[in-house]
């Protein structure tokens, strides 16, 4: 084994300035600022888990370096019980974890570092944390009272102590030795976490490349961090990544904010996204029918460029983050006067070209800087719930997708009338390209789901533009070769999506077919998710609907074959991302959504008022 700084030391080897590493939990409440005043230590927000877990999942979480959402479990932890030397039901909790992801390995940490001749002790009183030093088999090893480190040697040390106890470790700590101290989380709540690190090269503000994020990690990179410090290899099931430092200056007011900020943003996503649509939809509804439908054509158009135009308002009020009224207000008004603006100065289907290039070009210019605001938007990846930290999540990615499609075939309709079809459809093929690099990419947009669903779309629209739908089977072919491309440039540019990992590599004991099966199962347990069965049910009816009236709705697309061409893409890659999606029902509503607006766009701006 690789001892810290480089060392070569063998494994059992004593150590007199054991413990190597000690991970010290202190109460509740303690602020990143009181952390601050703990000598040579960098600070920072932990993650505590996917939704709102429990404490107990929480130090499990960094037992094993992975995790699973709250509701990927079938059963609660609340009957775990921790003794001096075992966790019980070990057994009960190494399934539930099995059911959940076939990735996660409780004490997973303890296990790895046993292999490499480094011991794992529980200190006294450490309760609930002491299942962060369980190893695989639920085993605890307690500390024995007037058992000094030159006696009984560990590398790794886990116990509960006071803001004052966690000073006095480190003001004692020996040079070369790390300290983790790490607030205890509430019950259940999903609070972020106040953590500091002291150590070799930690100084200033914590970070990791799971987070991209100054002054935020995430639980799972605390066992990682444990390995790398000790030069041992972290398995391929430990989703996260070792923690690092800035250097530069503990912004206190910086973490403050963005903790408040990602506690708004999974809170506010009814207030912001569908309390502004329900209010268009009563303006559009009332002015139609208030005018006896001589206002039904602007009505529709207003209502679908508002919608379209709402994700980049979100993104606009992440850069400052206003209160939730005025966040709200913005939401409200911004899309609908911006939408009426266009509407005013620019005829047919250009307004629409330009709604969807105003959405999704800044979503793109910002994964290209290091998705700065992406994540701090409401309609983001919800990093409050602690699920994506950088690039967009897969709201944003069935989003953009569709503008991308109906955004190039509305331009091509309204400008692109002297473009041969080689050109209009190279035109669709150029975005698709261009979305695939920016959204899927570890380095930029790093949703996977983009690799499919872009390429998927580019060639479905390429082909219906050149009128030959048969060779629209290419679009598998290209969803592989972007596949390929985009794991390569990942492992050559360092991009960090867990593509590489969660398919190419897969895990021990767990083929890549086993994996991909996990990922099914999880997508048709979201057809069935009863929080959201009430909408998915809704959408399908829409789509039945819209497939019984299948002929009308061709009639309004024949004026506009280029934005025809783009809606059937948007169309077939919302399916396919439904089905190679581990939130299939979201692809579905999220679609029906938009396309149901668009297709009222087409039917309005083509003149098309006739009796349904």
């Amino acid at each position: 084994m690789t001892a810290p700084g480089g060392a070569v030391a063998a494994p059992g080897a004593a150590h007199a300035a054991q413990p190597l590493v000690t991970i010290a939990v202190v109460p509740e409440g303690t602020s990143p600022d009181d952390l601050g005043s703990l000598r040579g230590s960098a600070v920072g927000l932990l993650n505590p888990g996917l939704g709102d877990v429990p404490a107990d999942q929480t130090w499990l979480d960094v037992s094993q370096g992975s995790r699973a959402f709250d509701s990927s479990y079938d059963t609660p932890l609340n009957e775990l019980a921790i003794s001096a030397e075992k966790a019980i039901p070990w057994e009960k909790v190494r399934q539930r974890a099995r059911r959940a992801s076939p990735d996660l390995r409780p004490g997973l940490l303890a296990t790895t570092l046993a292999a490499a001749g480094l011991e794992t002790v529980i200190a006294t009183g450490t309760d609930g944390p002491a299942l962060m030093g369980v190893n695989r088999a639920g085993r605890l090893t307690p500390l024995q009272a007037g058992c000094a480190p030159e006696i009984c040697p560990r590398a790794l040390e886990i116990r509960s102590t006071t803001l004052s106890g966690a000073t006095e470790l480190a003001r004692s700590r020996q040079k070369g030795q790390l300290l983790i101290v790490i607030e205890s989380p509430p019950a259940g709540s999903g609070d972020q976490l106040s953590l500091a690190i002291a150590g070799p090269g930690f100084n200033g503000m914590l970070t990791s490349e799971s987070t991209r994020t100054v002054g935020y990690v995430l639980t799972t990179d605390l066992a990682p961090t444990i390995l790398d410090y000790f030069g041992i290899d972290t398995p391929k099931v430990m989703t996260g990544l070792p923690i690092s430092s800035s250097g530069s200056a503990i912004d206190y007011e910086a973490l403050d904010k963005l903790e408040g900020r990602y506690q708004q943003v999974g809170k506010r996503r009814g207030a912001a996204l569908l309390l502004p649509i329900l209010i268009w939809a009563l303006l559009a509804g009332a002015a139609s029918a208030l005018s006896r439908g001589r206002l039904a054509r602007v009505a529709v158009e207003f209502l679908a460029l508002s919608v379209i135009l709402l994700p980049a308002t979100l993104l606009l009020t992440a850069s400052f983050s206003p209160s939730l009224g005025v966040e709200r207000a913005l939401a409200t008004l911004l899309p609908a006067v911006v939408a009426c603006g266009l509407l005013r100065l620019l005829p047919g289907f250009a307004p629409l070209a330009v709604a969807c290039a105003v959405t999704v070009g800044p979503y793109a210019i910002d994964m290209l800087a290091g998705s700065v605001l992406t994540p701090k938007a409401v309609v983001g990846p919800n990093p409050g719930l602690g699920a994506r930290f950088y690039g967009i999540g897969n709201e944003l990615e069935s989003t953009l997708m569709i503008l991308t499609s109906a955004g190039v075939g509305a331009a091509l309709t309204a400008w692109g009338g002297g473009l041969d079809r080689r050109r209009a459809a190279a035109a669709f093929l150029f975005a698709g390209l261009a979305g695939t690099v920016i959204f899927a990419a570890g380095r930029f947009g790093a949703d996977v789901g983009a690799a499919i669903i872009f390429p998927v779309a580019a060639v479905i629209a390429a082909t219906f533009v050149l009128e030959r739908p048969r060779l629209a089977w290419f679009g598998v072919i290209a969803a592989l070769v972007a596949l390929v491309l985009v794991a390569a440039g990942d492992a050559l540019l360092g991009g960090e999506s867990h593509f590489l990992r969660s398919i190419f590599d897969g895990s021990p004991g767990d083929s890549t077919g086993q994996v991909l099966a996990h990922r099914l199962e999880e997508t048709a347990s979201s057809f069935t998710r009863l929080s959201r069965l009430p909408v998915t049910l809704v959408a399908l009816a829409l789509i039945w609907f819209a497939w019984v009236r299948r002929d009308r709705i061709e009639e309004w697309l024949k004026p506009a074959p280029a934005l025809r061409a783009g809606l059937i893409a948007a169309a077939v890659g919302s399916a396919v991302g439904a089905l190679s999606n581990d939130s299939g029902a979201l692809f579905i509503q999220v679609g029906v959504l938009y396309l149901g607006l668009l297709i009222g766009y087409v039917w309005a701006a083509g003149g098309h008022l006739t009796d349904s």
